[in-house]
């Protein structure tokens, strides 16, 4: 989701939809996580911890699958955000505790040089034409990745109506300083259903599958305190 909506907001979206489990997945980052595991787990509905990278124009999706892959993707956006690491480097194609959900056809084509390749998922978003579009034509052209890459189908959404198209507007000409005039309408994905086209993947993993890997929670019961590694001087 990349809209004007809260997270109790979306939480109750996932409720009226009748979903049990639910992403969230910020920019570069983790700011919404722990007011999002609460709201999930007080509706029984399972709270998936992951980040939206972003590398210049690269862009991947990755989703902890247990503790460890919590600590490990914590580590990723520090390298992402303050080391200036490129994504194609921080992200190691075989780590077991994490989901990597990409489209993007230049780190595709790197990480298909691996001889182990467990982490990684081509991510079609199945709301959005376009891209699932671009994404076809790359895999048409690269059997080798269409046949290597099992994928997790994606549903992007702007809002949840027509309602708020204006309200969506206005909150992303500030963002990317523009006129609203200038946002193109094909820019805007508003939600319709949940249903997912026929896709010509070899194998293609359900949410649920994903979900029943990822068994990562946060415990509020425990105080946790960082740990800084200090350098030698």
């Amino acid at each position: 989701m990349k809209g004007v909506h809260s997270i109790s907001e979306l939480v109750e979206f996932a409720i009226e939809q009748n979903l049990k489990h639910l992403c969230l997945a910020d920019d570069n980052g983790l700011y919404g996580a722990v007011e999002f595991s609460i709201h999930c787990q007080k509706v029984g509905i399972t709270p998936l911890i992951g980040v939206e990278l972003t590398d210049g124009h690269h862009v991947v999706i990755v989703i902890a699958r247990n503790k460890e892959g919590y600590q490990c993707l914590s580590k990723i956006i520090t390298d992402v955000q303050v080391n200036k690491v490129r994504l194609v480097d921080v992200l190691k194609p075989d780590n077991k505790t994490l989901f990597i959900l990409c489209n993007n056809s230049f780190l595709l084509s790197r990480w298909k040089k691996y001889e182990n390749i467990g982490s990684i998922y081509l991510a079609p978003i199945v709301s959005d034409r376009k891209a699932l579009q671009s994404l076809l034509t790359f895999v048409s052209r690269s059997p080798d990745i269409l046949h290597r890459f099992p994928a997790i189908p994606i549903l992007l959404l702007n809002i949840f109506s027509e309602h708020e198209v204006n309200l969506y507007k206005v909150m992303q000409a500030i963002v990317q300083n523009r006129t609203v005039s200038s946002l193109q309408s094909e820019e805007i994905i508003v939600f319709k259903d949940l249903s997912v086209p026929l896709l010509p993947f070899k194998h293609i993993v359900s949410s649920q599958e994903v979900a029943k890997r990822c068994t990562f929670q946060f415990d509020f019961s425990k105080y946790y305190f960082p740990r800084f590694v200090l350098s030698e001087t």
